[in-house]
């Protein structure tokens, strides 16, 4: 099978016109091409400078809804390393809640291949945006002066801006955009063990000066409302690169075993070999389908939370009981499915840890049962 093999299944339950469908064919083309031209990952620095030419090329590959919910697929199904080949991704929150002429600037900016990080994370952990402490202290004139720091920001040197949760003057959560060569940004690098294409590390505010009436988004204290509105739509496509990573390596595993076979090598595939291929199909596609549903534009903040942390769980789940199926030779330090298994492993990390996902939609959903069985009872 190939990437697109993958869509075509489950084709029949999505609303695919043949023009949407024609869009993805030229796109997984336009990736298979880059795809030939990857340096490896050797060294870090090479393949970081790759992966913004690849973006920068594929910028005319550009869309939104299902078309790049099918992108992201198609993209993670070549390496996880390119869930940023196309679309806006942190930018969008800049197009969504900028004022013109900022809105304007970055709409033509990403058109053209930029690329914009997040800075939320910070040392008590992802997932408590509410205790934040990087500070903007209100100065002479109405400008702000930021401080404070932020932990595990990925494409770290790589993006041309930051969309940064903050404390504002007024002791709400505000979001704003800081270029990224503003002085006072320092930028401290950190090698991950997984997810190691883009840059990833600290990011520090040292009297960081920027002007609210330019930078802000939406208005003060709307940085919460900013972040939960983003991550409704941008956490499916995550989840969906992940898959399609999965994917990836269920196809390797799958031809892997076939030309063993057809050359004699073995002389049968045992049954918990097939039941694995059978099981974690099925896993994969039935992920899929929610995380294309979380991704449609009926989307739910409770279907984005728990179906990324379902969709990428699922991810590791069936690329772990895939790989021992070919042997020692998928545990190789260079090889693919290695390499898979420790992206996909740093994205239950990013983003939340996933206990704190199901946690938090474990607790709306009493919430909803409570309400619904006082209405009962009155």
């Amino acid at each position: 099978m190939t990437a697109l093999d993958w869509l075509e299944t489950l084709r029949p339950g999505l609303d695919v016109d043949p023009g949407l469908w024609a869009a993805w064919q030229r796109l997984d083309a336009a990736l298979e091409d880059v795809a030939a031209n990857d340096p490896g990952t050797s060294d870090p620095a090479t393949r970081s400078r790759w992966l913004r030419r690849v973006r920068t090329r594929l910028a005319p590959h550009h869309g939104t809804g299902l078309w790049q919910a099918g992108a992201q697929f198609l993209a993670g199904y070549r390496d996880l390393d390119l869930r940023e080949a196309t679309g806006t991704g942190h930018g969008q929150m800049i197009l969504d809640h900028a004022a013109d002429p900022l809105a304007g600037h970055w709409e033509q900016q990403l058109a053209g291949g930029a690329l914009v990080g997040i800075a939320a994370t910070e040392a008590h952990g992802g997932s408590r945006i509410q205790e934040i402490t990087t500070t903007a202290r209100r100065m002479p004139g109405g400008r702000w002066q930021v401080h404070g720091s932020k932990c595990w920001v990925s494409r770290l040197t790589e993006s041309d801006a930051f969309v940064t949760f903050l404390r504002d003057p007024a002791g709400t959560i505000s979001a704003v955009v800081i270029d990224a060569a503003t002085p006072g940004l320092a930028r401290e690098p950190r090698a991950p063990s997984g997810l190691g294409g883009w840059s990833w590390g600290m990011l520090t505010f040292d009297g960081v000066d920027l002007d609210p009436a330019v930078c802000l988004l939406g208005g003060v204290g709307e940085g919460l409302r900013i972040f939960r509105d983003h991550f409704t739509g941008f956490r499916p496509l995550v989840t969906l690169c992940a898959l399609g990573t999965a994917a990836s390596v269920h196809d390797q595993v799958r031809r892997l075993l076939a030309d063993r076979t057809a050359r004699g090598i073995v002389p049968r595939i045992r049954d918990n070999a097939l039941i694995t291929l059978g099981s974690t199909w099925a896993q994969i596609n039935a992920a899929i389908l929610l995380a294309l549903h979380a991704a449609g534009p009926d989307s739910h903040d409770l279907t984005a939370r728990l179906g990324k942390a379902h969709g990428v769980d699922t991810a590791c789940h069936t690329a772990a009981a895939l790989a021992p199926l070919i042997g020692a030779v998928g545990f190789q330090h260079d090889h693919p499915i290695a390499k898979a298994r420790a992206d996909l492993a740093a994205l239950q990390f990013a983003d939340g840890i996933h206990d704190s996902l199901y946690r938090s939609g474990g607790s709306e959903l009493l919430r909803t049962a409570t309400r619904w069985a006082r209405l009962q009872a009155a």
